[in-house]
């Protein structure tokens, strides 16, 4: 339960000890300033849930045979 105040972003350009790829939470009056160095995530725990279930219900291997590339 975040605060409305604040936003996430990930980071897309090193800042101080922050390399690209994670998460800072900003003011959401400051967003303005990190263009360029940080891009909005939107909260979809929804999401990760969902790519979690896709995995185990798309097993790699499974009892049903996969055509052969030309045949």
């Amino acid at each position: 339960m975040s605060d409305r105040s604040t936003v996430k972003m990930k980071l897309t350009f090193p800042r101080g000890k922050q390399m690209p790829g994670e998460i800072v939470e900003v003011p959401a009056d400051e967003v303005h300033r990190w263009k360029g160095f940080a891009e909005l995530v939107k909260d979809t725990p929804k999401a990760d849930e969902t790519a979690k279930t896709a995995g185990d219900k798309n097993p790699t291997t499974g009892s049903v045979p996969q055509k052969a590339a030309g045949k």
